[in-house]
């Protein structure tokens, strides 16, 4: 374990006594170092090997060697479907880029594929690409279980107004703007926009099974989800399935934006453990960030402004161990249920999700520190035992709320909403100290 990466409750001025469960930062991995090269477009010195077509890039499939490149030239990549495997090195990845910056533009009825390992596919896009079949998916890593990808970066891609022009197929054809599968791969500095269709932006529900998923989502916009129908599924981003135990995974969401994304009432969605999600913008989305069967999630630094929109939320919490720090709630406004709280703890029918064979339904909310967080303008703070009832008879236990700022909402308790407990017990289970009312 090192030292430097594990974050104890007891470096955040918590007693271990009081909430003895550490998050699991070790599991952390660096920021992969090739992502700064490849910024300042430095894309090594392999052999170059040119592609005009999908059938080009199929016949190069499996055949570059460490330090390769694969360049596609021409712009207009019109229904191009194509699978391509490369195994580079950690020191010498197979590179995939577009000949021109920003020239290479799939349309039609394209799709991609990309599994092996250290394979860095940068500046591609995807604009207006149509989709006729369900379970489609544009930008795939990975090539089924036995293929995954592993030690990857995905930089700078773009997708744009993908999916059918029919408005009746939105709520049918599942489409997923990318999947992911493997271990170790990062997607970053890109953009996601414009999706309408039920599915995924970005879909990390298949955990590897020989290793951590270690997946970095960093920088990327998310923007343009607007909400189609009151079904599940219109997701930004999933991280595991509720099908599995909450497996670790050591992964991390950090400096992205997601704006406008109104899909549904979860916009990530965390059936994972040991995630951190740090410095995130949050803008006018209607939905929250879901802790749904995780344990031991960071949640640092990020800022939910509902920019005054109705139904924009925070953070909806199940399972334990989770620490929310240095997060800014603002001006989130009318919530149309206690999902959408600044940050709502829900109810309960199992003590510790993943720890037996019963793999459904909610772990207990417990042990949980909220900690120096700024509530400004919010038409609500914070709801605990939210949907109580004889199914999730479960009630949060050990909540810990310290040190928090609360402006423009009055004064009192930092909780307004506490569920029924006809054994009293509810009420000594929340601990407040230390917060701060402002007009």
């Amino acid at each position: 374990m090192r030292a430097a990466l594990c974050l104890s409750l007891w470096s955040i001025g918590v007693l271990s006594a009081e909430l003895p469960k550490t998050l699991r930062l070790d599991l952390e991995r660096p920021v992969d170092p090739r992502l700064a090269k490849l910024e300042s477009g430095d894309f090594g010195n392999g052999q170059e090997h040119v592609a005009r077509a999908a059938v080009e890039v199929r016949a190069l499939s499996g055949k570059l060697k460490p330090g390769d490149q694969l360049v596609l030239a021409g712009t207009a990549w019109k229904e191009a479907r194509f699978t391509f495997e490369g195994h580079g090195t950690e020191e010498k990845p197979i590179v995939i880029r577009p000949e021109n910056p920003g020239g290479v533009v799939f349309t039609g009825e394209s799709a991609v594929t990309f599994h092996g390992q250290h394979l860095i596919v940068h500046d591609l896009a995807f604009q207006g690409v149509t989709v006729t079949k369900n379970n489609e998916v544009l930008f795939r890593v990975g090539n089924g279980a036995e293929k995954p990808a592993n030690h990857c970066v995905f930089n700078r891609l773009r997708f744009e107004k993908c999916g059918s022009t029919n408005p009746a197929d939105w709520p049918k054809l599942h489409l997923w703007l990318m999947s992911m599968r493997g271990r170790g791969n990062t997607v970053s500095n890109s953009t996601f926009s414009g999706l309408k269709h039920i599915g995924q932006m970005l879909g990390a529900a298949e955990l590897p099974k020989d290793g951590l998923q270690q997946l970095h989502v960093l920088n990327n916009h998310f923007v343009d989800r607007p909400k189609i129908d009151d079904q599940n599924g219109y997701e930004i981003l999933q991280i595991g399935w509720s099908g599995e135990r909450a497996a670790a995974t050591g992964s991390l969401i950090q400096g992205n934006t997601f704006e406008r994304c109104d899909g549904e009432n979860e916009l990530i969605t965390l059936k994972a453990s040991d995630i951190v999600v740090r410095g995130n913008r949050f803008i006018a989305s209607q939905g929250v960030l879901c802790l749904r069967t995780a344990r031991r999630v960071l949640v640092q630094d990020n800022v939910f402004d509902g920019q005054g929109r109705e139904n924009t939320g925070g953070v909806r919490l199940q399972g334990d161990g989770h620490v929310l720090i240095g997060n800014t709630f603002r001006d989130l406004k009318k919530p149309k249920d206690y999902y959408a709280w600044p940050i709502s703890l829900m109810a309960a029918d199992l003590e510790t999700y993943g720890e037996t064979d019963q793999l459904s339904g909610y772990g207990r909310t417990r042990d949980i520190l909220i900690i120096r967080n700024r509530f400004e303008h919010c038409d609500k703070r914070i709801a605990v035992g939210i949907y109580a009832r004889k199914e999730y008879p479960l009630l949060p236990k050990n909540i810990i709320v310290r040190e928090n700022g609360f402006a423009g909402m009055g004064n009192g308790s930092a909780f307004d909403f506490i569920a029924n407990d006809a054994s009293g017990e509810l009420p000594r289970e929340l601990h407040e100290s230390g917060n701060t009312f402002e007009p």
